[in-house]
């Protein structure tokens, strides 16, 4: 299941990029889906929508996304159904709860979230809005035909697995990753360790290969997402 880190409902705390969406949401017709998500994207990364007319949740349906790149694999592919994402905590923690949020409160609601998803740690903030089948002005005490979420990420970290990588870290490997967070340079370090600039390289190197990342800078954030979520 996805270690939750933080899932956290906004409510009227809209910032201000979501609220000058809010009269564009308004007008959004699931009729016109392409036309009205496109309408959409000047005011987030993805515009994603789901289908909650079916009667179980795991059968909601997400009949479009646009921008799916910007959350590397996070986000529902397109016709994908809650029940069927390969990510299933990830479905039922985190996504779920904030659709059942934005259906009691019948209103746009904002979540920050920080949590995994398909081995990805990410960071975004979603404002949901319920959009009924026939247009309606006002609290509506009738469920809506769909939701549409507008986000924007934070931050998106791939190769978050586990602790397992991370514990194989020796601690020079793990002070070297710190020291090159914390802004200091080959020769710095050395001097701080005490060791040379070429056993620094050779820890970083070997840091990188465990951690699976292409450059130090990719390790160090890789390190520090593992931190953050590791019990």
């Amino acid at each position: 299941m996805s270690p939750l880190v933080k899932l956290e409902a906004v409510g009227h705390g809209i910032d201000a990029a979501f609220a000058r969406a809010l009269p564009t949401l308004k007008t959004f017709d699931p009729a016109r889906l392409a036309e009205s998500m496109a309408r959409c994207m000047p005011f987030a990364e993805i515009v994603n929508v789901v289908d909650v007319t079916p009667e179980s949740p795991l059968g909601w349906r997400y009949p479009a996304v646009i921008g799916l790149h910007h959350m590397r694999g996070v986000s529902s592919a397109s016709s994908a159904c809650l029940g069927s994402l390969p990510d299933q905590g990830f479905a039922r923690e985190i996504l779920l709860p904030t659709y059942l949020d934005v259906i009691e409160a019948a209103q746009p609601v904002m979540h920050k979230i920080v949590t995994i998803a398909n081995d990805v740690f990410v960071s975004y903030r979603k404002l949901s809005c319920p959009i009924y089948a026939a247009p309606q002005t006002g609290h509506s005490s009738g469920n809506p035909s769909h939701i549409l979420m507008l986000m924007y990420v934070d931050f998106a970290i791939p190769q978050i697995r586990s602790g397992q990588a991370r514990s194989l870290l020796s601690l020079r490997e793990r002070q070297c990753l710190s020291l090159t967070a914390a802004g200091l340079g080959a020769k710095q370090m050395a001097n701080e360790i005490g060791i040379s600039e070429k056993t620094i390289e050779l820890h970083l190197s070997r840091a990188r290969q465990k951690l699976g990342a292409r450059t130090t800078a990719q390790a160090v954030a890789i390190n520090l997402a593992m931190a953050m979520v590791s019990p």
